[in-house]
């Protein structure tokens, strides 16, 4: 495929006309600039991400760290099979992957042949940041009907992930949650996920903390209700922009001090519930045995 077609076919993919699909390397080395500085628009464990540009709008290409110490090939493909068959709102768009593997020889006397590997996923571009830059306490910041629907969203797109996909996230944090510019949020990164309830975690464990569940991060032990440990904890995080769970009558007082209401008096006690509602849940889903935390249907209500 020459590098102009690899160009028509992403920008089909990125209109909606085609489906993801295998891209080649010309192709997202060009529309980076060959994975430039300028171009750079994030940075975490397993990769770094550059903004992509093509003729009807913009991609972001994830290049993932290739050596010993970061997700193998396995984990590749199990993203890459986890995002295929993910299509919801409150997710991250994916527009299709790129691996390629070959073999080099180096120049000089004692020359010698080495493996030269690319592993590349390519995704919608979200303008607007990831959740973590937008978090602060109640009298800062977002409004609450916006946290709210922000809450709301989260929990609808693991509902659609746990029950229709039965698949684990593994890794929801804030960093791991995107926001469009109408703040919608997309959960993204699936770099850990996992269709196997049963299964246990080996070798090395990638823990976010403050948000990991305590029974994958002391024995690896991984089911659905290990994200809802996570959510619990995103939830109080958005509520008051702190970490631990708090006393609801000082969150309340905050809201109401800060006037950050909506200013018609008759939206305030529903928000003054939501927010309550919001702490309730969050408690119940950090609780230290799985068996006590809800299941996400309860939380998508």
């Amino acid at each position: 495929m020459g590098d102009r077609d690899g160009h028509d076919l992403l920008e089909r993919i990125l209109a909606g006309s085609e489906a993801p699909t295998n891209l080649p390397l010309a192709t997202l080395e060009s529309i980076t600039d060959k994975f430039s500085e300028e171009r750079k628009i994030g940075e975490g464990g397993f990769g770094v991400v550059y903004k992509g540009i093509l003729r009807n709008g913009s991609v972001a290409v994830k290049r993932v760290v290739v050596n010993s110490s970061t997700v193998d090939d396995r984990l590749f493909y199990r993203e890459v099979e986890s995002l295929l068959r993910i299509n919801h709102t409150n997710i991250v768009r994916f527009l299709g992957f790129c691996y390629t593997q070959e073999v080099k020889r180096s120049g000089g006397k004692k020359s010698f042949f080495f493996q030269e590997r690319e592993r590349l996923l390519c995704f919608e571009y979200i303008s607007n940041g990831s959740l973590d830059k937008h978090i602060t306490d109640e009298v800062r910041g977002l409004e609450w009907s916006t946290r709210y629907q922000i809450i709301k969203g989260i929990c609808d797109g693991l509902q659609y992930l746990h029950e229709e996909k039965h698949i684990i996230h593994m890794d929801l944090k804030p960093a791991n949650i995107l926001i469009d510019h109408h703040m919608v949020p997309k959960i993204t990164d699936f770099g850990l996920s996992r269709t196997d309830e049963k299964s246990r975690t080996t070798g090395v464990r990638y823990v976010s903390r403050g948000y990991c569940a305590p029974e994958y991060n002391n024995d690896g032990k991984m089911s659905f209700k290990t994200d809802i440990y996570s959510l619990g904890a995103i939830i109080i995080e958005l509520v008051t922009g702190r970490k631990e769970i708090p006393d609801k009558n000082n969150v309340l007082r905050r809201w109401r001090w800060g006037y950050r209401w909506n200013k018609s008096a008759r939206h305030k006690p529903l928000q003054s519930q939501q927010v309550i509602q919001c702490i309730e849940i969050a408690e119940s889903c950090m609780k230290k045995e799985p068996k006590n935390r809800p299941c996400i249907h309860a939380q998508s209500q």
